[in-house]
């Protein structure tokens, strides 16, 4: 088996046995891997903190595409992330955003773009002062374009009229205008689909401009909820962020 290196973020990790731990990564030359490593609990060299979530790490492992366990050589701190797991809310938005990842992607396919998605916002998100929920609504419009499901926000995909104010249809799965819904949906004011267009139209650095009321914040956010859950096959919710509800609630 080649001894193989690249950039990988850990998106999930477990003890196996008592000495053992397994890690699935999302890595930038071979999609999405789950990596065993084997003794790592009780060695000396302090390998098991790397494989602890979110971490984004520089990973070598043996590999044998035949198997669906590859086996862990060693690991370097690519990025420290030290802001994001000392601070309950990014901490929260973190582990939505690995799993986020793990579970709308599968098997081994490379996808660059989206690697350098996660590791960015995983970055800003370590880095940021504030505006985490406006992040984090970044990362699953950009994630929803490069599953090939970003909402319609401008024209209705039904009469291709403009759209100043919206309703999610369940029956569709899109935005749609007042003349088009058709069965229950939920709507979606003016105010808010203008956060959604700024939200496609800004880079992570501007996000702290868009202003955003308590209202547009609930609108928005249930809105990329109930879009995502619609698109992404068994995602019914993104249950990190229901953890962090309850906690501070």
């Amino acid at each position: 088996m080649p001894l193989e290196k690249t950039a990988a973020i850990v998106l999930k990790s477990f003890h196996y046995g008592d000495t053992s731990k397994i890690a699935r990564c999302y890595t930038r030359d071979f999609g999405k891997l789950s990596i065993i490593a084997k003794g790592v609990l009780t060695s000396k060299t302090l390998q098991s903190g790397y494989l602890e979530p979110m971490n984004c790490i520089a990973l070598s492992f043996y590999h044998n595409p035949k198997r669906q366990l590859q086996i862990f050589s060693k690991a370097e701190f690519d990025r420290p992330m030290l802001s994001l797991k000392n601070d309950m809310k990014k901490l929260s938005y973190g582990f939505a955003v690995v799993e986020l990842v793990d579970r709308t992607v599968t098997g081994e396919e490379r996808h660059a773009e989206l690697f350098h998605l996660t590791e960015e916002i995983l970055d800003t998100i370590d880095r940021s002062g504030g505006h985490l929920n406006r992040i984090f609504w970044y990362f699953e419009i950009a994630l929803l374009s490069l599953l090939g499901f970003r909402p319609h926000l401008s024209e209705c995909p039904h009469c291709q009229k403009e759209m100043t104010s919206a309703f999610f249809s369940l029956g569709y799965g899109e935005l749609v205008c007042g003349d088009c819904i058709s069965g229950s949906g939920r709507s979606v004011s003016p105010e808010a689909l203008t956060v959604l267009r700024k939200l496609t139209r800004s880079d992570l650095d501007s996000l702290s401009e868009i202003a955003c009321g308590a209202k547009e914040r609930k609108e928005v956010g249930n809105f990329l909820a109930e879009y995502i859950s619609f698109h992404v096959e068994g995602l019914r919710e993104v249950r990190s962020l229901r953890v962090m509800e309850s906690v501070l609630a």
